[in-house]
């Protein structure tokens, strides 16, 4: 959690590469759209930030899931993590807390950043352009078709 303004938040995430999501689930408590930055392919780090009306704290929702250019995203496993947060958080310099939600209190350090490794999908990641372009293609075959235009 931080307390400070939104802004600060997301010039620091711009900075450091993330975008602004277009089409997301938004969370009942989200501020505006979420921000994503590609890490290795096919996974992608999504962040968003939360209002928690309270005393003007805003929290930071960040998981690592599939890339939303492919296929796999929608049923994809979601992984969330803290230490790239708060590693962000550090070099900007912003002044953060981070909450446990299972303990119900803050957490006063981190001892250890665990490499976690995602396994990619068993299938190919398939971007969702190409997947478009293969269906109006066959589409239209099945349309020249239909009219006699080809045979």
């Amino acid at each position: 959690m931080v307390k400070i303004k939104k802004d600060e938040i997301i010039n620091a995430l711009v900075s450091e590469g993330f975008r602004r999501v277009k089409f997301e689930n938004k969370k009942p408590t989200q501020i505006g759209s979420g921000f994503a930055k590609m890490l290795s392919k096919p996974w992608e780090l999504h962040v968003r930030l939360l209002d928690l009306h309270q005393q003007g704290l805003i929290a930071i929702q960040a998981e690592v899931e599939i890339s939303r250019k492919y296929i796999q995203h929608i049923r994809s496993v979601r992984a969330p993590v803290i230490y790239e947060i708060e590693s962000l958080l550090k070099k900007h310099r912003i002044e953060y807390r981070i909450w446990n939600a299972k303990v119900r209190d803050y957490i006063s350090n981190i001892i250890d950043n665990h490499q976690i490794k995602l396994n990619a999908p068993t299938l190919p990641a398939m971007p969702w352009k190409l997947m478009i372009i293969f269906a109006a293609s066959i589409a239209l075959l099945d349309g020249l078709k239909f009219f006699r235009i080809i045979h």
